[in-house]
């Protein structure tokens, strides 16, 4: 067990098996490994096998398997949907406002 001492950017604890989110892409991980060098303290995620700062880090708790997966639509439900896109999307260009040049 690593003695390391990290925190996220909310000052909470970060240790081995820390579920983590990396804002800036959104990416989140387990934390495998954590190391400290002479320009801070780093934590491995096992989704993408990179280090990163733990500062930038933040903790977060496991999302349910049923969120994470995919969501399956019927075809009912595609059709419905983009009618409803069709309704908010002008039919018509409007050229009441437009002038020509020349």
């Amino acid at each position: 067990m690593s003695d390391i001492k990290a925190f996220d950017l909310a000052g909470s604890p970060i240790i081995i098996g820390s579920i983590v989110l990396y804002s800036a892409t959104g990416t989140q991980g387990t934390v495998t490994e954590l190391m400290s060098d002479e320009d801070g303290t780093w934590a491995l995620l096992d989704k993408t096998n990179l280090f990163y700062k733990t500062e930038v880090l933040k903790t977060i708790e496991r999302k349910d398997e049923k969120e994470l997966s995919e969501k399956q639509f019927t075809l009912d439900e595609i059709n419905q949907a983009l009618e409803k896109q069709k309704e908010s999307v002008p039919t018509e260009m409007d050229h009441s406002n437009v002038e020509s040049g020349g």
